[in-house]
C-alpha cells in the first residue's frame, strides 16, 4: 500500500481511505505502462503518481465521468510521457525539437506521436484498462491476503521475479527441490485466481 504525502488536496467524494486506494490503482496504472518499477526519464513510479495527482488539482479535479477512470488516464498519460522524454533524449532531441530545417509549419517532435483515435476507441481503452488495473489490485490483495509467508516469497520469486523454480528451491531454508517449488507456485496461482473470481462475483 503506498503512503499519502503530506496534504495533497483530494476532490470532493474521496476521503482519505479512497485516496489510498485510488493512489496506488495509479500507480499500478503506471507499472502497466513502464512493465517495471523502475526509474524512467529522472523520476520514479510514485513520483509520477504525484505529479499526475498534482495536474488533477492544478485542474480542479475536473473529469467528464467517473473519477477513477481519469485518475488512471492520467496517470498512464504521466507515464507514456516519461518513456518519451527518456526516448527523446536518448536521440538528444527535445520534444519540442523542430522537425528539419525546411519546417514552413512548426512541426515538432511531440507532433509525430499519434492521437486520438476517437471517442468510441478511447472509451473502450479506457475501460479495458479500468478492468485490467483493478485485477492487477485484486491480484495484489491476494498475493498480501491469502497466501502464506513462504507461498508469498516463492509466488513473488518465480512468478513476478522471473527465477527458476530450480534457483528458488535451493535458495529456501531448508531447501526444496523445483518440482516442489513448482507445486507451491501452482496453488498459491491458484489461490489468487479464485480470490479475483470471488471478488468479481461479489461486486456483479
Amino acid at each position: 500500500m503506498t503512503e499519502r504525502p503530506t496534504g495533497p488536496a483530494l476532490p470532493n467524494g474521496v476521503d482519505d481511505v479512497a485516496y489510498v486506494d485510488i493512489r496506488d490503482k495509479m500507480r499500478l496504472s503506471v507499472l502497466r505502462i513502464w512493465r517495471s518499477d523502475r526509474v524512467v526519464a529522472g523520476v520514479d513510479v510514485l513520483s509520477v503518481v504525484d505529479e499526475a495527482w498534482s495536474s488533477m488539482a492544478e485542474d480542479g479535479f475536473r473529469s467528464s465521468g467517473p473519477f477513477l477512470p481519469y485518475a488512471l488516464r492520467v496517470a498512464q498519460n504521466k507515464a507514456i510521457d516519461a518513456i518519451k522524454r527518456a526516448e527523446a533524449r536518448r536521440h538528444v532531441l527535445s520534444l519540442e525539437e523542430p522537425l528539419g530545417t525546411d519546417n514552413a509549419q512548426g512541426l515538432v517532435l511531440a507532433d509525430t506521436i499519434p492521437g486520438s483515435r476517437g471517442a468510441e476507441a478511447d472509451y473502450l481503452d479506457e475501460q479495458e484498462h479500468l478492468e485490467t488495473i483493478e485485477r492487477l489490485s485484486l491480484a495484489q490483495r491476494a498475493i498480501r491476503e491469502q497466501l502464506s509467508g513462504r507461498e508469498r516469497d516463492v509466488f513473488v520469486s518465480v512468478v513476478i521475479n522471473g527465477k527458476s523454480s530450480a534457483a528458488v528451491g535451493r535458495e529456501l531454508d531448508p531447501p526444496l527441490t523445483g518440482q516442489r517449488v513448482g507445486q507451491i507456485v501452482a496453488s498459491a496461482l491458484g489461490k489468487v485466481r479464485d480470490y479475483i473470481d470471488q471478488q468479481g462475483r461479489a461486486d456483479d
